[in-house]
């Protein structure tokens, strides 16, 4: 990476406040902040070229993919490392090397702000239609806070959003803070589940076998 001169980083851009577009059509949000704190490790940047978007992108390439491409696109040496709110978890680290971790996060329900419930309780024992990304453990995740939840999975966050917005759902399993940016955002439309449980960390991910890396 030092010799290439630019780290690629792989990341989204549909997940406020992670990772997203602004109006001008720039990748914004935390895990940007994250890839750009790293690149300015690595290359010696100074403040003022990371805050100057011609500056940084000379030394930093970010690569949009799915959530499920993370881990193919690692270990196929397609990006150099992943920062995109990716959990820590048993079955990924059979595949992956974990950094430590940059934030801790839980899920939480996005409700209509108009919803009668205000709670993963409150809607427990009524069917509730629940929708939330696609991943392996989505169903199990989404049945720990609402047990007999009728669970729909999506390929990103922004289509499970939608999918509240049509009436297709009732709720979406949500990071919490992803919930609470969107009820900040539209407190009209939106609110946050006042509980909130499966507690996870946050880290970057990086291809097995290079321990000078991952330190």
């Amino acid at each position: 990476i030092l010799e290439r001169g630019k780290l690629v980083v792989g990341t989204g851009s549909t997940n406020p406040p992670w990772h997203y577009e602004d109006e001008n059509g720039e990748l914004i949000g935390f895990d940007i902040e994250m890839a750009k704190l790293l690149a300015r490790g690595l290359f010696a940047l100074t403040d003022e070229q990371l805050a100057n978007r011609e500056e940084w992108s000379q030394r930093l390439e970010f690569v949009i993919e799915a959530s499920d491409a993370r881990i193919p696109n690692l270990v196929s040496d397609k990006i150099d490392i992943v920062c995109q709110f990716m959990t820590v978890n048993p079955g990924r680290a059979l595949e992956v090397e974990f950094t430590i971790p940059y934030y801790r996060e839980a899920v939480a329900l996005l409700l209509p702000a108009d919803a009668p419930e205000s709670s993963a309780a409150d809607l427990t024992g009524k069917g509730a239609r629940i929708a939330i990304l696609e991943n392996a453990f989505a169903v199990d995740l989404v049945q720990d806070g609402v047990a007999d939840a009728e669970v729909s999975t999506f390929d990103s966050v922004a289509n499970s959003i939608l999918a509240l917005d049509s009436g297709r759902v009732d709720a979406t399993a949500i990071d919490l803070s992803t919930a609470q940016f969107k009820a900040l955002q539209s407190p009209d439309t939106y609110k946050v589940s006042t509980d909130s449980w499966s507690p996870q960390t946050y880290a970057f991910a990086v291809k097995p076998g290079d321990q000078r890396w991952l330190n």
